[in-house]
């Protein structure tokens, strides 16, 4: 009986052992050989999105796999999201594609168009670079300074749009950044403006207070120290109508809304009289001057121009990116950003919020705008013809503007 029970006892270690063996075995084979994971295996959605740096909630998680489940069958694998990727992709590059012959010319007169953009971009950023150095170099500030709020008047509206619009096929054809990084010539031409601007607009400031002091005053009429007297000043006006007129532009500021032809020399004089002397000396004169270009119709004309070529450039740029008409149409009011920026650093009046220079470009932008989506309707309008309805509006309003004043008061002015 001994033996009997030692011989079950046996059978049942043998039998433990042998088990333990293979269980042993087949996890040393399953670690050896671990099963490759294919891309149909199902994947916990929160669990990839998770690798790829985003964190889900419960419901997100759910939103999620239901627009990656293709086949309704519950099932999230790894080739669904690369076929969403995929398509994403496929998708975007196709659009750029679309947009990449968006306002190309096709025919000669065309190209005349496409041209007439390029050179009315370079001359608003040229145009707005001189505006902003003078500004710059009135407030006071030096060569560094000038050149900066040239640039930043010249640049400022498009590097804005560029922000606020992105850019036109840059998976394509365009490396990333704001037009001047990838065309660096937009930026060499605002820096040479603004340097030419700084050290032309001294020396023209005092050419012309030099001329009416010796020229249009009279040397043998000056004071010992070179000023003008009352007597002078008084005659000069009376015997020249140009040196009125300069006077009367000079001092349109200090008289908004006031008939500056009311005012007799006299009184003119005792405003140019700053410190109160009784007479008006070389720098007094040259602030004079400084005033009259900057409320002049040369300077006037030069920012119509620049304004006139924005609006086209702005909303050209915009409509090639695919935006909304609307978007499209309010890109030349952010164009005229740069203006802003320029008037905030130099300490100014914000001419963009005072005068018609977001007015003016909206409504030129508008007009092109306008005129494409007819043409998208089968009118034959080409490029060309939009341009020139959009500057040619932008112009008129100028002008009506200039002769017939303001077409917008002041908020409190309504009451």
């Amino acid at each position: 009986m001994a033996s009997t029970f030692t011989f079950a006892l046996r059978q049942r270690f043998s039998s433990v052992s042998t088990a333990n063996i293979k269980r042993s075995v087949q996890k040393r084979c399953l670690t050896s050989h671990p099963r490759t994971v294919t891309a149909e295996d199902p994947v916990d959605v929160g669990e990839y999105a998770q690798k790829l740096g985003v964190r889900l909630t419960s419901c997100e998680k759910e939103l999620l796999k239901k627009r990656l489940d293709t086949n309704n069958d519950g099932i999230v694998t790894q080739s669904d999201f690369t076929a969403a990727g995929q398509r994403a992709l496929e998708h975007r590059t196709a659009r750029e594609f679309c947009l990449q012959v968006i306002e190309e010319p096709t025919t000669p007169i065309a190209s005349i168009g496409k041209r007439l953009i390029r050179v009315m971009d370079s001359v608003a950023v040229a145009l707005f670079s001189v505006v902003g150095t003078q500004v710059a170099g009135d407030a006071g500030f030096n060569i560094v300074g000038c050149t900066l709020v040239g640039c930043i008047g010249g640049l400022g509206g498009r590097t804005i749009n560029n922000l606020l619009y992105g850019n036109s096929a840059p998976l394509l054809r365009q490396l990333p950044g704001v037009f001047w990084t990838r065309q660096p010539h937009y930026l060499a031409v605002a820096i040479g403006s603004s340097l030419a601007m700084f050290f032309a607009w001294p020396k023209y400031c005092d050419y012309m207070s030099t001329h009416y002091l010796e020229e249009v005053i009279g040397k043998d009429k000056l004071e010992s120290d070179g000023s003008i007297g009352e007597k002078a000043f008084v005659e000069s006006c009376e015997r020249g109508e140009e040196f009125l007129k300069t006077i009367q532009i000079a001092l349109l500021p200090k008289f908004k809304g006031k008939d500056l032809n009311e005012l007799t020399p006299t009184q003119l004089f005792r405003q140019i009289d700053l410190d109160g002397s009784g007479t008006v000396d070389a720098h007094e004169l040259k602030m004079l001057v400084q005033e009259r270009v900057r409320n002049s119709w040369e300077m006037y004309t030069i920012d119509t121009i620049a304004l006139a070529s924005i609006s086209v450039a702005g909303v050209h740029g915009a409509v090639g990116m695919g935006v909304h008409p609307l978007v499209a149409a309010v890109s030349g009011v952010t164009m005229s950003l740069g203006g802003v920026m320029r008037d905030i650093i130099c300490g100014r009046d914000i001419m963009a919020a005072t005068q018609s220079y977001a007015f003016t470009t909206g409504c030129g932008s508008a007009v092109y705008v306008l005129t494409r989506e007819l043409a998208l309707r089968g009118i034959p309008l080409l490029a060309l013809t939009r341009i020139v309805l959009s500057m040619g509006t932008t112009i008129s309003l100028r002008y009506w503007e200039f002769v017939r004043g303001p077409f917008l008061s002041p908020m409190h002015d309504n009451a």
